[in-house]
């Protein structure tokens, strides 16, 4: 073979897209931000939903509508924490547990509560 065409650096291990600099860092920290990412959302999805396992859904909405009325139903301020009561009891009263017993933990949390452990108050 001869020699190589004139202006070809065949010195360099890396394609000549990537410079010194870290040019191909930014798919990495994509990767990383979306991984991140999904263990949060992972983690946030199991937290939520620790709660009310192994509750009976009737009970445990009786329970949260219950331990709000003991601990934060009269503390309410413009949170407009009795309509959310209210609406989370008629889901509960409808058999739409899921959606009642979610309303009830949100209302508990925006106003700065723990949500108690089922069969726990």
């Amino acid at each position: 073979m001869g020699k190589p065409p004139a202006g070809v650096d065949h010195t360099r291990s890396r394609p000549a897209e990537l410079d010194d600099e870290g040019a191909a860092h930014g798919p990495i920290f994509a990767i990383l931000a979306l991984v991140l990412w999904a263990i949060a959302t992972t983690s946030v999805a199991q937290s939520t939903g620790q709660e009310t396992l192994g509750a009976d859904p009737r009970t445990r909405c009786a329970e949260l509508v219950a331990f709000w009325q003991r601990h934060g139903g009269s503390k309410s301020e413009g949170g407009g924490g009795d309509i959310a009561r209210k609406n989370a009891k008629v889901d509960c009263a409808a058999g739409r547990y899921q959606s009642g017993i979610r309303a009830m933990e949100e209302l508990l949390r925006r106003n700065g509560y723990t949500v108690p452990p089922a069969g726990g108050n």
